[in-house]
């Protein structure tokens, strides 16, 4: 027997039949709501003979927040920007591609590293594979499940059929980069050299690129001699500061404002800070949030960068 849906209800399954439509997938679209699949199957249907107000609330409150954040105004592009580290790092992720071997990408936090990342994965998605480390994956096996779960290798528990279960899936040319690599220990390290390692011994190459904060490079040098073998079989080593973003940087992350001389420069000095790109993004984007950016005053970025207690 099919449910009877109140016409405040058919608006929102027309809202989840658009959703579902634009992800090309109802079990995509389930993954990006944290709902079960078969829930919103039944849901569509009719069929549903569960609590039908709470699940329908739950798709409302998602529904309303998105059109909230579109609402937002768009102050500067969310696309990719090609700043000049963005676009040595990128260049970097391609060195090592080509080499194979390892890179070291290292920079201060909210410099572009991330973007450069996404843009590099976003250009070369069939021969390249990102994983993120935190403190949570702190062990070898940790680290090989992570990468398992990008190439699709299959689930094990045995920490030598997973290595070989990822081997298989990896192939010559490849690149697998690693974000926010300070995390990595030296055991994780060197189960990543295993890899390349390995092409390099059938003549072939594989390329891991390490990007993350300068944490990852002052290890290596403060214990040479145990990081030996993994700084020996670096190809591309990089380090960028934040005093490295230039001006014509933030003209092109802020369009509407570019020929502001002042906002430019107010904003390019906050750049310079620990705040870096990101906070600086964030700064603006708060600045203008109740008008046009075009319109977004000098007076507003300065009241604003002093809620945020930016000197």
């Amino acid at each position: 027997m099919s449910y009877e849906y109140t016409e405040e209800q058919k608006a929102i399954l027309q809202k989840l039949e658009d959703a579902i439509k634009e992800k090309k997938s109802q079990k995509q679209f389930a993954l990006i709501v944290g709902m079960s699949d078969t829930v919103l199957s039944k849901l569509r249907k009719g069929t549903y003979d569960g609590d039908v107000e709470e699940q329908m609330q739950k798709l409302a409150d998602y529904f309303k927040v998105k059109e909230q954040h579109a609402r937002l105004p768009v102050n500067i592009s969310t696309d990719y920007v090609e700043t000049s580290i963005s676009s040595e790092i990128y260049t970097v992720l391609n060195l090592c591609q080509i080499k194979g071997g390892l890179a070291v990408a290292a920079g201060d936090a909210g410099i572009g590293k991330t973007k450069a990342v996404l843009k590099y994965l976003k250009d070369h998605s069939s021969n390249t594979v990102s994983i993120t480390m935190n403190t949570c994956f702190s062990t070898v096996k940790s680290l090989l499940k992570l990468i398992a779960k990008r190439v699709n290798a299959g689930k094990t528990r045995l920490q030598d059929e997973m290595w070989d279960a990822i081997l298989e899936k990896l192939s010559d040319g490849m690149l697998l980069i690693v974000d926010e690599a300070q995390f990595l220990t030296y055991s994780q390290i060197e189960a990543l050299r295993s890899f390349s390692d390995y092409f390099s011994d059938m003549g072939q190459t594989f390329g891991i690129a390490l990007v993350g904060n300068p944490q990852i490079l002052f290890t290596m040098e403060s214990r040479r001699n145990e990081y030996s073998q993994i700084i020996n079989r670096r190809k591309v080593t990089r380090v960028y500061q934040k005093t490295d973003i230039l001006r014509e940087d933030i003209q092109k992350l802020f369009p509407a404002i570019a020929d502001d001389k002042k906002k430019i420069d107010y904003l390019w000095k906050i750049s310079q800070t620990v705040q870096a790109i990101r906070g600086t993004v964030e700064l603006y984007n708060l600045a203008c949030q109740n008008g046009d950016c075009s319109d977004c005053s000098y007076e507003e970025l300065v009241a604003v960068a002093k809620h945020m207690n930016i000197k």
